[in-house]
């Protein structure tokens, strides 16, 4: 015998009833037996959780580069402000109103982004061979996602404004 063999297609006479044949196979040979429709249903899970899986593992990527994406820009942009948030500074602006102008700068960008990417992606759609249905609560869902990530990735530049020193206006 193979002990290699993982399925074996049967064809059956018109007449017999699967279910009866399957609970021999299973009596005599102490292997498993599927319907037609069992297998198909198998296999559609199978499929659809590995796609499930590359699709998680894909949004999971483009997070991470797009924090350090925003990351990168919002920092960029403080740091070609230092002067002004040290003038700020000087004149007595807390470091929390500071801090929040950054966050608001970052949110800002994310919407935007976000709000460009969903009107690309809905013009575009159709010209794709696979559709993907994209229901309101995921748009809602990847937009706090979105805000999230563009939060985040602002740490490293409120930081960095709120280390400025105010003498800095000066010199």
């Amino acid at each position: 015998s193979n002990h290699n063999v993982n399925a074996v297609l049967v064809r059956m006479a018109d007449g017999h009833s699967p279910e009866a044949l399957a609970e021999t196979i299973t009596r005599w040979t102490h292997l498993e037996a599927y319907s037609r429709a069992e297998m198909e249903e198998m296999l559609l899970a199978k499929l659809i959780a590995t796609a499930a899986k590359q699709i998680a593992m894909f949004l999971v990527i483009l997070s991470v580069v797009s924090a350090a994406i925003v990351a990168f820009i919002i920092y960029t942009m403080t740091l070609g402000k230092i002067r002004e948030i040290a003038v700020l500074k000087l004149i007595g602006t807390r470091n929390l109103t500071i801090a929040s102008m950054i966050l608001q700068q970052a949110l800002g960008l994310g919407l935007i982004g976000f709000f460009i990417g969903k009107v690309a992606a809905t013009i575009w759609a159709p010209v794709f061979p696979k559709y993907v249905l994209l229901l309101d609560s995921d748009a809602i869902t990847g937009l706090a996602v979105t805000l999230l990530i563009c939060a985040l990735a602002s740490t490293l530049a409120i930081r960095a404004a709120l280390r400025v020193d105010p003498a800095e206006a000066i010199g």
